[in-house]
């Protein structure tokens, strides 16, 4: 059977159908019936195939329900973070979540680039992706804006959510060969320039859900200070995912392999 993703459906019935279904049946009886239904090949399939239906639920009664955070105690609610993940779990609604439990507030850099506009896709991402942003404190704003301006809102004392692993379409990448996984895995400066430009820290985490408990698992890395060379920087964030990534390599949305050489 051919995989099923909810992001592929026509928009039409994206727009009917997905609003009506968390007021009708539980996400964990939801998706134990769609993964009955669409039979993934492997786990990782069983995850896209998941957590791409799992967005529709992700209101604020629901990050505060069903999203259990690590580590909190090493952030400052008052210091401005370039706050990072790669593309693992439901990544977007991890700081939203922070915010729904602890009120520490953030900002959302969304990519412009990488969607085709019209299409199926890019109506669920941002129907039920990225407009659920303000629920992380402040509206999401697009990386099409200018750098300065992003840098601009850390100087201004609001964290600004950063994906590592994002490459863009159509934008000259200034990306560094570091090591992940036991091979090459190369990532964007996006955040260490940022970081040092703004003068703040980098504030790593990662999270995954826990099918037997039914909640988002997120764990908070201690901040790093932008000090020293932008590859050692970036490595200190990949040392410290790799314990979890390699425990839950299934949860990895972005395929590990197509990073393995430059952009």
């Amino acid at each position: 059977m051919a995989r099923f993703y909810v992001d592929s459906m026509d928009i039409w019935k994206q727009r009917l159908l997905l609003p009506l279904l968390p007021g009708i049946v539980s996400y964990p009886l939801a998706r134990k019936v769609l993964l009955a239904l669409s039979r993934p090949a492997d786990r990782r399939d069983a995850y896209l195939t998941a957590m791409r239906l799992e967005v529709v639920w992700l209101g604020a009664d629901y990050l505060k329900k069903n999203f259990v955070h690590y580590g909190t105690e090493a952030i400052d609610p008052n210091e401005p973070y370039v706050i990072t993940s790669i593309h693992f779990g439901q990544w977007g609604m991890y700081p939203a979540s922070l915010y729904q439990l602890y009120g520490i507030g953030s900002q959302m850099v969304m990519t412009g680039r990488n969607h085709p506009q019209g299409s199926p896709v890019t109506y669920f991402w941002e129907r039920f992706g990225h407009s659920r942003q303000h629920l992380s404190g402040y509206p999401g704003r697009l990386s099409t804006e200018s750098f300065f301006s992003h840098v601009q809102q850390l100087r201004s004392g609001i964290s600004q959510i950063v994906i590592l692993d994002v490459r863009e379409h159509g934008l000259p990448q200034k990306e560094l060969g570091l090591r992940f996984m036991g091979g090459d895995y190369y990532l964007p400066k996006t955040v260490v320039l940022m970081a040092k430009r703004a003068k703040c820290r980098i504030l790593p985490y990662l999270g995954y859900y826990d099918a037997g408990e039914k909640r988002h698992k997120v764990y908070w890395f201690e901040p790093i200070a932008p000090d020293g060379g932008d590859r050692e920087i970036l490595q200190l964030i990949l040392d410290r995912y790799e314990p979890l990534f390699s425990q839950h390599p299934e949860f990895y949305f972005n395929v590990l392999e197509s990073h393995r050489s430059a952009f």
